[in-house]
């Protein structure tokens, strides 16, 4: 199972480890919605496509690998367009008030983004084993946006 584990308490930069064995690094930045991959195989960049407004995309070398959207801005909710699939990145229910995400296929639930508890950030992504590790470290930073969001929000 994959972790993202925070380098430091206020890092923005996750390591991603899996069977204790470091895969590479995530620095989800601390302005804009944007972050870059570092991994064995090269980078890739995370990004919006407009500054506010816009697709979420996963780019490697300047081509689009995934893509999210996020249908209202009311609902922590995002419609994921894979390879080879479209799924749907949401809280597991309407009435869920903890962090977790859960990683949907039409009605069926095939992965989960949990943090680990209450007050960390660290966290689990339990995603097919077989599915690209930028692939489930970009569903992971979609959760992370959303997280960003609600602290922001609670901060105002």
């Amino acid at each position: 199972m994959l972790e993202a584990i925070p380098s430091n308490f206020f890092a923005t930069k996750f390591h991603l480890q899996q069977d204790n064995q470091l895969l590479g690094e995530i620095d989800t930045g601390f302005w804009g919605e944007k972050a870059r991959l570092e991994l064995e195989e090269g980078t890739y960049e995370l990004r919006r496509e407009g500054m506010f407004s816009g697709d979420f995309v996963l780019e490697r070398n300047g081509e689009v690998v995934a893509r999210a959207s996020k249908p209202s801005v009311f609902q922590n909710r995002f419609e994921v367009q894979l390879p080879d699939r479209r799924l749907v990145l949401r809280k597991p229910s309407a009435w869920s008030w903890n962090r977790r995400f859960a990683l949907f296929d039409g009605k069926k639930q095939i992965g989960s983004i949990d943090p680990v508890g209450l007050f960390t950030r660290r966290t689990i992504i339990d995603l097919p084993d077989n599915w690209s590790l930028p692939i489930r470290v970009f569903l992971f930073w979609l959760a992370v946006i959303i997280w960003r969001r609600q602290s922001q929000a609670a901060a105002s």
